[in-house]
């Protein structure tokens, strides 16, 4: 190949590099901002360029579809600022919150459509009893401290709940193309598309998976960043596992552009930041997305002292909005604290349910899912003299809105 054509070649790669980064910058001042925040710091580079192998392996089947690997690195250079976060967080972890308004990646090409537009929607993956909650397959690992068994439900808390109506949110199954855009302006470039896999990807200092939904256990759509030895620590001294996060992503133009708020679980190492992704319902505050087990997700990235391990988030899709008719709170308790039969044959302990709150949970459905909202009871019981938390989720859309 001639100098010509080779330049030729890099200009044309230069182009779709310069394309695809341009559709996932942060939004308009999001640079400045930062900067502002960052004055009196030292401003730092990306560092991008990373090789990786990776395991999470999703449920369905991704096809391979071949695409020459991306030759180029894209260096992302922003103002980085140290941010104070305050709100609620994981028990047993040091909490904060950070708000943030403007929409993000995944609000793009957002369409207001009229009330029940998507018809009826499918059932998240958790029943309207106590016990189906109990059978519900968890998102993530079983949370320290909660209780999973039988039990007898009994509301002591207060819950009023003025609306009638919330939004469902559905996306379109993410695609191959959509994981390379995503990759590339990461400076990641392709290694392959393993099984249940959107893309498998390398860099100079970690390796980047992108996987899609995951039927079941339901899953949403996600990246993974892991790491390698290569991966330097953050120049901030004094700086806390909050603001280390936030540098991290900032650099990486990675920081959710979604509303949420930050808990710290710091009990063991590596230190866990978690970025817990909130929905705007109009007449509520924040709406968290849950799992099945009632646990709060969003982006998560794990640290050693000033070093990223480990990066897992919500891979940004287009989302669209439908108002639906949703149960109300009396209807909600009554489910919750509905008896459900005692396969054990044997005593079982009493919850005291003292807190309601609207969340979201996923609901699966092919080609296009559904953020659906959801209420979270939450309460406590002794077991063997130790005080351990019980969570019950119940569909909020009006089962004549639902699949059968």
């Amino acid at each position: 190949m001639s100098e010509q054509d080779e330049d030729l070649e890099l200009q044309a790669l230069r182009r779709e590099l310069d394309d695809a980064f341009a559709t996932t910058r942060p939004r308009v001042g999001f640079d400045d901002e930062l900067w502002l925040r960052m004055q009196a710091k030292r401003p730092f580079s990306t560092r991008v360029r990373d090789a990786f192998g990776g395991l999470f392996q999703g449920i369905r089947e991704v096809p391979a579809v071949p695409m020459a690997a991306v030759a180029g690195v894209l260096v992302v250079v922003l103002g980085v600022g140290i941010f104070a976060y305050s709100g609620i967080g994981r028990g047993g972890g040091s909490t904060a919150t950070m708000g943030a308004n403007a929409p993000g990646n995944d609000a793009r090409g957002n369409t207001n459509l009229a009330a029940g537009a998507f018809g009826p929607v499918p059932a998240p993956g958790i029943s309207a009893t106590p016990k189906g909650v109990e059978q519900a397959p968890p998102l993530a690992s079983q949370a320290s401290g909660e209780y999973a068994g039988p039990a007898t439900f009994v509301w002591s808390g207060k819950f009023d709940l003025a609306m009638s109506t919330a939004p469902v949110y559905r996306y379109q199954e993410p695609s191959t193309n959509a994981a390379d855009q995503f990759a590339t302006a990461l400076g990641a470039a392709l290694q392959g598309r393993p099984q249940g896999l959107l893309g498998s990807y390398s860099a100079t200092t970690y390796t980047l998976k992108v996987r899609g939904t995951v039927e079941s256990p339901p899953l949403s759509p996600a990246y993974f960043i892991l790491a390698n030895v290569s991966m330097p620590e953050i120049d901030a001294a004094g700086a806390g596992p909050q603001d280390l996060a936030a540098i991290f992503l900032a650099q990486h133009s990675l920081l959710p552009q979604w509303t949420y708020t930050v808990s710290v679980d710091s009990r063991g190492n590596p230190v866990k930041v978690i970025f817990e992704r909130q929905f705007d319902v109009p007449g509520y505050a924040g709406a968290h997305l849950v799992d099945s087990n009632g646990i709060r997700y969003g982006l998560e990235v794990d640290l050693n002292e000033h070093r990223p391990v480990f990066v897992q988030g919500l891979l940004p899709v287009s989302l669209e909005s439908a108002t639906y008719r949703i149960i109300s709170a009396d209807r909600a308790i009554r489910l919750a604290t509905a008896p459900s039969t005692n396969e054990t044959g044997g005593s079982v302990p009493t919850v005291q349910l003292k807190q309601a709150e609207l969340v979201y949970v996923l609901a699966t459905a092919g080609d296009h899912s559904f953020y659906e909202p959801a209420f979270l009871f939450s309460g406590t019981l002794q077991v063997n003299s130790v005080t351990m938390t019980r969570h019950v989720l119940i569909p909020a859309v009006d089962p004549s809105q639902r699949t059968p």
